[in-house]
């Protein structure tokens, strides 16, 4: 590793080689990213002006949430939902051996 360090910088030209392609994959690498960026603002801008041009003809309706049946679901799942995921989860591939109770 030493050699291969020292070879690299005693030699200007192969220092210049290694740098350009530094800087190469470094700006493709932004570039692909600020595309990616400039897609995700182009999405955000056209999804603004769908709903600021089109909020009044087309309104988002108000949802009514009952608490009473909210409170009824959510005790319904609290039943569902084991206490210990690790444990009391069914073992597919039956690696872990059995509970003793």
């Amino acid at each position: 590793m030493q050699d291969l360090i020292h070879q690299i910088s005693a030699n200007p030209l192969f220092s210049l080689v290694l740098a350009l392609l530094a800087f190469l994959l470094i700006f493709l690498v932004l570039k692909s990213l600020f595309r990616i960026a400039l897609f995700l603002v182009a999405i955000f801008a056209l999804y603004a002006g769908y709903i600021y041009f089109f909020q009044e003809k087309f309104p988002i309706p108000e949802i009514e949430i009952d608490p009473n049946a909210l409170n009824q679901f959510s005790e319904k799942v609290r039943g569902l939902i084991p206490a210990d995921l690790n444990l009391s989860l069914l073992d597919s591939n039956f690696t872990r051996p059995a509970l003793e109770d």
